[in-house]
């Protein structure tokens, strides 16, 4: 913006005499003393009105302001202004219904010059909506004829009067809707996403502005009832789709669009042996959609791995979601991209990969042999430690913690130490099966039981192959390996689960303890994609002690691997 500064600096001090050797005829209008700097930036010593009035191609938005009293409301307040007009053979005449709204759309209070507009500034005009102002890459370095847009309008001319700014635009200012009118007035082919964002709402009686009309035979009273929609999905967050305030993004997904990512998360869910709730999936769609910013098509749609993030932060990969940048829709309070193909990510069709240990007993001897590979360790029993328990009853299912539990094997002595080759099994039904865990990034996170006072690491094994080693993980007498309370992680509670809100509400003081990740062991861990078919891989997690140091035991609760946000 240096330029405009520059300009604005030689206008100041430019002389009558210097201007007028760079002044053709257009640029003199009711004998007003005018200057130009580059032909792009004019100065008179007349008011905007009189400016205006003096120019005969301006005769139709003249008009069009004296009929709406738009000069007459300027002079009562006495303040500068911005005023966008178009010539007459741009003009269009407004409907008188939309007349007052059409001409307010032309008017502001503030006087905006060239040298203090950005890129994304907005200008609030009197009919109460923002006009976005964009400014291409010449518009930046200083220029401004065709090089800086009202909305939808370049600039052709700009006028700094005795009392603000005059532009000459290319066409009438077109005002979009607001986001909440824009999603109100979708088509059926976007009517699934209309419906999640319209559904969202609440209607809430209104008792303030609602008029007490009589009592009915239980006493109660009767109103003349006033109700108001309320969105706390939007509430909770601050956006307020109707405020000319908002600055957003908003990504929009036709039903085919939506309907071809479904069948394509249910294809893999099923190819995984897995299972997941499609509310859920919807609901992600509609979290993903908004953005508290107003993103550019370069933004939005990258070839580097970019992510973003919505309200409601979940996570929006730039470089492999496909959006079609080249129609973007200009609203009054957003800008709204077309998803061209919705990639419903890994990490949202995986929440969790949680199990336990303890399906040993369930087991056939040939899947003991198979799925429990050990060395200097004797089955002892399984059993449950804590019984199942609950945070708050009637909303969280119970969960018990019950182990597995091994003796040192006989004769075997405190420096042999020993090792555990376990493969993740299910049971479902009584039928014991393998996980077979979806290629991608995962963290890993196990559960024992504190004080066992031994040292382990733990390898991951895919196809006889060490992919990840743990560090040295200490079972000692702190809880971050406790059972399944680990506390040191984020993210690690079942989905929808939030600890605070259940302690507030009546549940469980011990509420944070309830069915977490565990203790962390691997940050993350590359699953190959072994069969190339995306079906996933059979792995085995080796618990390696190297020294019992003088235990006699060990107790294994659970293995978590949870999905990373690099598993997209």
């Amino acid at each position: 913006m240096k330029t405009f500064h520059k300009i604005a600096l030689l206008l100041a001090t430019v002389s009558l005499v210097a201007a007028c050797s760079s002044l053709e005829d257009k640029d003199y209008y009711s004998q007003s003393e005018t200057g130009v700097d580059n032909q792009e930036l004019k100065i008179t010593n007349e008011s905007s009105e009189a400016y205006i009035k003096g120019r005969s191609d301006l005769s139709k938005m003249n008009a069009l302001f004296e009929k709406d009293g738009i000069y007459s409301e300027l002079n009562s307040k006495g303040q500068v202004s911005t005023l966008l007009v178009v010539t007459d053979e741009n003009f269009k005449q407004p409907s008188e219904d939309s007349l007052d709204y059409i001409t307010r759309s032309h008017v502001s209070d503030i006087a905006m010059s060239p040298a203090n507009m950005s890129n994304g500034t907005r200008l609030m005009m009197w009919h109460n909506k923002y006009v976005n102002i964009s400014i291409d890459e010449q518009g930046q370095q200083g220029a401004i004829v065709d090089h800086i847009k009202f909305n939808n309008a370049f600039v052709k001319e700009v006028v700094k009067t005795s009392n603000g700014y005059v532009y000459v635009i290319s066409d009438m200012i077109n005002t979009p809707t607001s986001l909440y009118d824009y999603i109100n007035g979708l088509g059926d082919e976007y009517s699934t996403f209309k419906n999640m964002v319209l559904e969202s709402r609440q209607k809430t009686f209104d008792r303030a502005n609602s008029k007490p009309i009589g009592v009915n035979s239980e006493g109660n009273t009767v109103y003349d009832s006033v109700f108001i929609y309320k969105n706390s999905f939007f509430d909770a967050k601050n956006f307020d789709m109707n405020s000319e305030s908002l600055t957003a993004t908003m990504l929009l997904f036709s039903n085919d669009v939506i309907e071809e990512a479904m069948a394509e998360a249910k294809a893999k869910l099923a190819k995984w042996g897995l299972e997941r709730n499609q509310d859920t999936l919807y609901r992600w769609i509609l979290k993903t959609a908004f953005f508290n910013k107003r993103y550019t098509a370069d933004e939005i749609q990258t070839t580097d791995t970019t992510d973003i993030k919505s309200i409601y932060s979940t996570q929006w990969r730039t470089n492999i979601q496909q959006v079609d940048t080249d129609a973007p829709e200009e609203l009054s309070n957003a800008i709204v991209y077309k998803v061209k193909k919705l990639h419903i990510p890994t990490n949202v069709l995986i929440y969790r990969l949680k199990d336990y240990f303890y399906h040993y007993e369930t087991c056939s001897t040939e899947q003991k042999a198979a799925y429990f590979v050990t060395e200097n360790l004797t089955f002892s029993k399984c059993n449950t430690e804590v019984a199942a328990w609950t945070p708050w009853a009637g909303v969280w299912p119970e969960h018990e913690n019950r182990v597995l539990i091994f003796n040192k094997t006989e004769g075997v002595a405190d420096g042999q130490g020993f090792q555990l080759d376990f493969t993740p099994i299910a049971n479902k039904d009584g039928e014991v099966t393998v996980y077979n865990i979806p290629p991608g990034s995962y963290r890993l996170a196990m559960g024992f039981v504190q004080n066992a006072g031994v040292d382990i690491k733990v390898d991951v094994v895919v196809g006889g192959k060490v992919i990840k080693s743990s560090s040295t993980i200490t079972l000692g007498s702190a809880t971050t390996y406790h059972y399944d309370r680990g506390t040191s992680l984020s993210d690690r509670y079942p989905e929808g689960y939030d600890p605070s809100y259940v302690a507030e509400h009546g549940g469980n003081s011990k509420a944070s303890n309830y069915d977490t990740d565990g203790g962390p062991v691997i940050d993350e861990v590359e699953i190959p994609d072994t069969k190339g078919n995306g079906v996933g891989s059979q792995v085995t997690l080796r618990i390696i002690c190297e020294n019992w140091a003088g235990k006699t035991n060990i107790k294994l609760h659970h293995w978590c691997m949870r999905p990373t946000e690099n598993n997209y």
